[in-house]
């Protein structure tokens, strides 16, 4: 006797409904039978053991694992607290004596992860992601989990579930997502690095906001593996510091291979990453003499652009002329579109990977997230905050009105690609504003997904296109501006003053330059003088 059909009719109708796919009556066994087969395949699946890197938790234990008080977290930087790695034993190498902290979507096993929401709880990983290792293996001493927004979406920094986290240096402003956790407790001093994620701009907007160094690698050069994704298309994890130099050692030790995540197409082995603490002590000898920079024409032709930033970048710039480098206009017609691409890729994509459908990669599923998470209900979206629904909606409106408008973004983030290299061709590199306005006010309380998705107008304008394209780059701090008109409320916030970044886009693996143009222009100007 055949084996009971573990598939229902019932089911079967269903598939075929969402599929607006009507089986004929005659062929409706024939289809019983081919998904019982598919069920089949997956119990097989099911029954083996996940197969994922395990932690040496031996060698690296986790100590003092604990949410933190309200008094050790002012600035609600902190997801979660512990340490890991031991600062005096870890003495002679590349981050030793460094105090580290993690965007709160990179898995640290037996630390609970909440990719900035409490629509799930009780969460903790089975792996350290390969960052975390690379960073314990250099002598990193990690301090904890650094907050970040609600599922790593957004560029304001309003939607963790403990409260908005505040910019170090202006309480009730942001500082700018969706690492923002990263940016308020390296930027206040509570640790020395961080890495953090960017899909979007979200180490480059923290660390515009927050006055430290946030750079963006290649994608690729730092692997992604055991880091939650939202889109694996435009997925980027990177250092962010206080300094240069502090920044290209931490990307010298986390970058390079690691046999697992096929994002790093091209990427050196990690005994091959180039020696980036080196390369930028050396090229402190001439400097930015001799090289050619280009400032893009588009990243300043923007209506959104606040004249406080606009002055305090153009002056930045008058610094690698008297450095001795050519400075000249450069133009990539694409850029403009950048925000529209990036809006497809981003939606699109991380619409369905929230909903667990998550195809095409050859690296490491972070499976137990998501059976931690899915399904979605109404309680869950009610937490998730306006960027996650807004996107949510987004993805399953886009596909079904306009099923290639991704693969047409791709295309046309391949142009955009195709212009910066040859402008990168005749320069070596490209800089202009980080974000066009210095930071704003936190989202008010109670605001809708209009209010969401319209505060801190133009944020990504300029960071989304290396995003899509792929291209390194890092925000610098190059001053202080004051607050936007709208968000000075009294005579006092007339006198604060707001850091302001500028980037610096490369070639492709050529993070060196950036850091080196990047270490020139800080070793000749004390970046809180100016404004």
């Amino acid at each position: 006797m055949p084996a009971k059909n573990p598939v229902t009719a019932s089911e079967m109708l269903a598939a075929a409904e969402r599929l607006k796919f009507t089986i004929p009556p005659t062929h409706e066994a024939d289809y019983m039978a081919l998904l019982a087969k598919t069920d089949a395949a997956c119990e097989a699946i099911m029954a083996q053991p996940d197969y994922k890197p395990v932690p040496d938790l031996a060698k690296y234990p986790r100590i003092n694992v604990h949410l933190p008080t309200a008094s050790e977290n002012t600035l609600k930087g902190w997801a979660w607290r512990g340490e890991i790695g031991d600062p005096v034993r870890s003495t002679g190498k590349l981050l030793s004596g460094k105090t580290v902290v993690f965007k709160d979507t990179i898995c640290v096993a037996d630390v609970p992860l909440l990719f900035g929401t409490n629509a799930f709880e009780d969460y903790k990983p089975e792996v350290d992601a390969a960052v975390v290792t690379r960073v314990l293996e250099n002598g990193g001493h990690i301090l904890g989990k650094a907050a970040c927004e609600n599922f790593s979406h957004g560029a304001t920094s309003s939607s963790s579930p403990y409260g908005p986290v505040e910019n170090p240096y202006a309480e009730g402003f942001t500082t700018g997502g969706s690492s923002s956790g990263c940016g308020a407790l390296i930027g206040s001093g509570a640790a020395d690095m961080g890495v953090g994620g960017d899909q979007g701009g979200s180490i480059r907007i923290p660390a515009s906001f927050c006055g430290i160094v946030g750079l963006k690698p290649t994608f690729g050069l730092v692997p992604y593996t055991g880091v939650l994704s939202s889109d694996a298309g435009t997925d980027h994890v990177g250092p962010m510091a206080r300094n240069v130099l502090d920044t290209a050692a931490l990307l010298q030790a986390t970058a390079g291979y690691d046999n697992i995540d096929d994002r790093q197409l091209g990427a050196p082995k990690p005994e091959d990453v180039p020696k980036y603490v080196d390369l930028v002590l050396d090229g402190r000898k001439t400097g930015v003499k001799g090289m050619k920079i280009g400032v893009l024409k588009e990243g300043f032709a923007m209506k959104e652009l606040a004249p406080q930033v606009n002055k305090v970048v153009q002056e930045a710039i008058k610094v690698f002329e008297q450095l001795g480098a050519t400075v000249e206009g450069v133009s990539v017609p694409t850029h403009p579109l950048a925000p529209s691409v990036l809006h497809v890729v981003n939606k699109f994509a991380s619409g369905g990977t929230r909903q667990g459908r998550q195809v095409g990669r050859r690296g490491l599923y972070v499976n137990d997230y998501w059976e931690h998470l899915l399904p979605w209900n109404q309680e869950k979206y009610d937490k998730a905050k306006y960027f996650v629904t807004g996107t949510a909606m987004s993805s399953e409106y886009g596909w079904s009105k306009h099923p290639t408008a991704y693969g047409r973004a791709m295309n046309l983030a391949r142009k955009m690609r195709d212009e910066y290299d040859a402008v990168l061709a005749e320069y070596d590199v490209i800089i202009m504003p980080t974000i066009p306005q210095p930071p704003r006010r936190h989202i008010p309380v109670g605001a809708g997904p209009l209010v969401w998705a319209n505060t801190g107008p133009g944020a990504t304008l300029n960071t989304g296109a290396s995003n899509t394209t792929g291209h390194p780059s890092m925000s610098i701090p190059v001053g202080f501006a004051a607050p936007m008109a709208e968000d000075v409320r009294s005579p006092e916030d007339e006198k604060i003053r707001l850091p302001v970044g500028m980037m610096i886009v490369g070639k492709y693996f050529d993070e060196a330059t950036i850091l080196k143009v990047g270490d020139a222009w800080e070793q000749k100007v004390d970046w809180k003088s100016v404004g």
